[in-house]
């Protein structure tokens, strides 16, 4: 990166944007296209460790993508930072979103909201594995969410070129040590869902046995993709938080009782 705020020649950096995934991220200005992308920061081990090979690897994969949930990677540039190292800068799309941990920040979303989050990301993750990939490191940074209310994951891969230390939305055989899986996502996705939902989780709603059935401990034992998105979509329904009718029939059963006891003693009362 040059003095001037320009990166490769061809990115004007312009303002820091409010996420901390894997490093540093940057809005900039593209002066060829003119579009704004967002720029990701990554510092490159002493002995460079590989980690450009790795992150071609994942660039490489992640631009065959195509999907509206998933953000796009458009470029990767060595350059160097201000302190003189050398540092990898992977420019992707700038879409007009917040991430899912900035928005919860201690403060629980509903239900019906975390159900359509986890609806989107599973869209997007599903496109992702059926292109033979894997996210590899997906938590509440990784989750973008727009002003219309729609998710997009990113950093898919970064985690994994980086060779990033497990974290506490990864499951129990990625810190065992095991590869990336599908579904070891699907447990990440499960403990984001969990963490942007907090307290606020009916017990035995259909976002409960989501989240449950993701986070099996054992990958053999995890809710399949199909089931895990028809239980989403019953929890993303609008209604209170996102509640399953089924749950709440009886609820409604004896208020509609109620009310025909009490609409049966007016007549009474009105006859006598």
């Amino acid at each position: 990166m040059t003095g001037s705020g320009v990166l490769g020649g061809r990115y004007v950096l312009l303002d820091e944007l409010d996420r901390r995934g894997f490093g540093p991220v940057r809005r900039a200005e593209d002066r060829i296209t003119g579009r704004t992308v967002a720029i990701t920061e990554i510092a490159v081990p002493a002995d460079g460790g590989g980690l450009r090979e790795r992150l071609l690897a994942e660039v490489r994969a992640a631009g065959r993508l195509q999907h509206p949930g998933v953000v796009g990677v458009l470029d990767l540039i060595t350059d160097r930072a201000p302190d003189g190292a050398l540092r990898e800068y992977l420019v992707t799309e700038h879409p007009d979103a917040r991430p899912l941990s900035r928005l919860v920040d201690g403060v629980p979303l509903t239900a019906q909201r975390t159900a359509a989050i986890g609806r989107d990301v599973l869209a997007a993750l599903r496109t992702v594995h059926a292109g033979g990939g894997t996210h590899g490191g997906l938590d509440p940074d990784c989750v973008l969410l727009a002003p219309d209310g729609s998710a997009l994951v990113t950093d898919l891969g970064l985690a994994r070129a980086a060779c990033r230390e497990p974290g506490m939305f990864a499951p129990p055989e990625r810190r065992d040590g095991a590869g990336d899986t599908p579904a070891a996502d699907l447990w990440s996705l499960g403990a984001v869902l969990r963490y942007a939902a907090g307290p606020r989780i009916a017990a035995g709603g259909p976002l409960d046995r989501a989240i449950a059935g993701l986070t099996a401990a054992e990958p053999a034992e995890r809710i399949d993709p199909d089931g895990a998105q028809a239980l989403l979509e019953r929890a993303a329904r609008p209604g209170p938080a996102g509640a399953d009718l089924g749950a709440s029939r009886w609820v409604l059963l004896a208020v509609a009782g109620l009310l025909l006891v009490a609409v049966v003693a007016m007549l009474l009362w009105a006859t006598r």
